[in-house]
């Protein structure tokens, strides 16, 4: 296994050749080709298999003024390995070590360096144990956004130390389902502004009388693909006090609702949400259709959710939408003219001009193909009637001219 100078070579490539020397006209160019002098700021070393630091002095060496470093998915087990290589990294802003499977836990506190000026700190798919995390986070006095997704945490292990730098937290795809657990990640970073629980199995919220306590300057919530089943939770969003947006899809809650549906009555609901599920911020004219959707929605039921009233006491009783169906009619009622006979059908829109005459045939003594017909639009649908129009082609079907009930079909004798 490669260790980490030895990755840096294989990735970055070694140190150029010597110069090279050429001679023009009697004159000597020397054209300096400097080589790699130093790495990038930011060194992405994923999947390389390092499983040591190797030569402290190269490491130095290669790693002067490395800023983010990437470690991720390689095949470090030991903590000395790692702060072997942090310890010459004084500029260390980003660490990565998600799925290293580290084999025994942080010895002593006192062995962690290097993370003095670390802000981001990702420790996905590591698995670590709780005590772990918090020597890390003892040791890390500026970490502002911490990655701790698909861990199996159940439970959280909080303590009475808090870390009030913190405030991002990626608790993604952890099996925690009860709420009282990430309350404790409310006490843990009490400036908490961003939190990620997409992919845990809650299934609801609950003691918002809790929420200004534990999440006093939460700003963004996500619970997309949670287990989330019921409205109540959704309602008890509106008790975080400086909470403007969330993020709340693939939920057994909206598996009943349409798209439109799930949008309008989750705004309607949620009073402080400034935006929803992404995109532009909501704007006044989609709250307010939202929350007349909202009380249509509700009217006719017998038991209404606590936020009805509000609403009608803002908006006042509606009327019920009147449903315009915009499919096309099948059939249509028409009314055939003859000279003095007048005859009321029922016609398929789908039926041709030679399906009409042939019907017509026994009803006014006329053969088919002694017949003009002329479809007359009576203007039921904008008012306006048009000149009656010869159909003279007999295979055209009466769709095609739109035709609708109340017009007219008028029928003539070939001379």
């Amino acid at each position: 296994m490669p260790s980490l100078p030895e990755a840096v070579d294989m990735k970055y490539g070694d140190e150029c050749p010597d110069a090279q020397v050429t001679e023009v006209a009697c004159v000597a160019l020397t054209l300096k080709r400097s080589g790699r002098q130093r790495l990038p700021s930011v060194l992405i070393l994923s999947e390389c298999d390092i499983e040591e630091a190797g030569d402290e002095e190269e490491v130095e060496k290669k790693c002067e003024g490395v800023r983010e470093l990437d470690l991720s998915r390689n095949k470090l087990k030991e903590w000395d390995e790692v702060f072997k290589i942090l310890r010459h990294l004084p500029c260390l802003g980003f660490l990565n070590l998600s799925f290293n499977s580290f084999e025994t836990p942080i010895s002593e506190p006192s062995a962690v360096v290097g993370l003095s000026n670390l802000t981001r700190l990702v420790l996905n798919g590591t698995e670590l144990p709780w005590r772990d995390i918090h020597i890390l986070l003892e040791n890390a006095p500026k970490v502002e956004e911490l990655h701790i997704c698909k861990n199996g945490y159940k439970k959280v292990e909080a303590t009475k130390k808090q870390y009030p730098t913190v405030s991002r937290v990626h608790f993604n795809n952890n099996p925690s389902s009860n709420w009282s657990e990430i309350e404790a990640l409310g006490e843990m970073f009490p400036s908490l502004e961003v939190l990620i629980l997409a992919e845990c199995p809650l299934s609801a919220l609950c003691r918002e009388e809790l929420y200004c306590e534990k999440f006093p300057n939460l700003k963004y919530l996500s619970l997309n693909c949670t287990k989330i089943s019921n409205w109540d939770s959704v309602d008890l969003v509106n008790w975080f006090p400086k909470l403007s947006e969330l993020r709340l899809q693939q939920c057994p809650l909206y598996e009943s609702y349409k798209d439109e549906e799930r949008r309008q009555l989750t705004i309607a609901r949620l009073w402080r949400i400034q935006r929803l599920n992404g995109g532009a911020l909501i704007t006044p004219e989609e709250r307010e259709n939202a929350e007349r959707a909202f009380i249509r929605h509700y009217m006719n039921d017998e038991v209404r959710p606590r936020r009805y009233d509000e609403l009608i006491h803002q908006h006042g009783e509606l009327d019920p939408l009147v449903e315009v169906s915009l499919q096309p009619e099948k059939e249509v009622d028409v009314t055939v003219r003859y000279n003095d006979t007048v005859l009321h059908k029922k016609l398929s829109v789908y039926s041709r001009v030679l399906d009409l005459k042939k019907e017509l045939e026994p009803e006014i003594g006329l053969p088919a193909n002694k017949m003009r017909v002329f479809y007359h639009d009576k203007g039921v649908e904008f008012g306006v009637a048009y000149t009656p129009e010869e159909l003279k082609i007999s295979s055209k079907q009466l769709y095609t001219k739109n035709v609708r009930s109340g017009d007219e079909f008028i029928i003539y004798s070939k001379v």
